[in-house]
């Protein structure tokens, strides 16, 4: 699946590259925004290890909003585009945590947060101000800041590359550009998650709806 999508669309962008017509145009620019996550804790399974050292549980208590910053170019033909970007994301999860360590059972909330290198690349249509667009979108993990790692036996082996997808709308004023994107992924929370020798993964997979402004040159 994963594959078949990058070919498709390294197809499309070759098509669009060797197109000669007097209808193309070729822009780029600046975009930036904010994304908040489509989750409800209640419907994410908590982890429950009981065969380590001591109990422990944990579960997601709230997903962060989070913010981009980066560039795009769009290649337009007709009314077709496509339109590749890089975006620097940050973004951060709270998460409730209860060990019994000695009878004793503790709990505390902890923090994490994530900064990637988020690159769509979308397919589009455009009628006047309005564009329809949709298309793969790549995570790459630069770094994290992590409260979990004093929980015993908790270590993070992250993913140096994610898969997912967005789709959504947008509006073009001239340079000044507004798109709203709802985003899906094929990993789900807590993949990089070990305790010991296994990974241990949430049940749900993360979701977020972007909003970006972006002017372009």
């Amino acid at each position: 699946m994963k594959k078949l999508i990058v070919l498709m669309t390294v197809c499309v962008c070759i098509i669009f590259c060797q197109t000669k017509t007097t209808a193309q145009t070729f822009t780029w620019g600046l975009k930036g925004g904010v994304s908040t996550p489509d989750i409800k804790p209640d419907d994410v399974n908590p982890l429950k290890i009981n065969n380590i050292k001591d109990s422990l549980a944990i579960k997601i208590k709230d997903a962060n909003y989070g913010w981009q910053l980066g560039l795009f170019a769009r290649l337009k033909v007709s009314h077709f585009y496509v339109q590749p970007e890089v975006l620097f994301s940050s973004s951060s999860r709270t998460y409730n945590t209860s060990t019994l360590n000695t009878h004793n059972i503790i709990d505390s909330v902890r923090n994490e947060s994530f900064r990637n290198l988020d690159i769509p690349v979308m397919l589009g249509f455009k009628f006047g101000t309005l564009r329809l667009n949709a298309g793969p979108v790549g995570h790459y993990y630069l770094s994290s800041t992590d409260q979990l790692t004093n929980l015993s036996g908790y270590s993070a082996n992250f993913s140096k590359f994610t898969w997912g997808y967005q789709a959504g709308i947008g509006l073009d004023f001239g340079r000044i550009g507004l798109d709203l994107r709802y985003e899906g992924n094929f990993n789900n929370y807590g993949d990089y998650i070990t305790f010991g020798n296994t990974t241990f993964a949430f049940s749900q997979k993360p979701s977020r709806t972007i909003l970006n402004l972006s002017f372009a040159f």
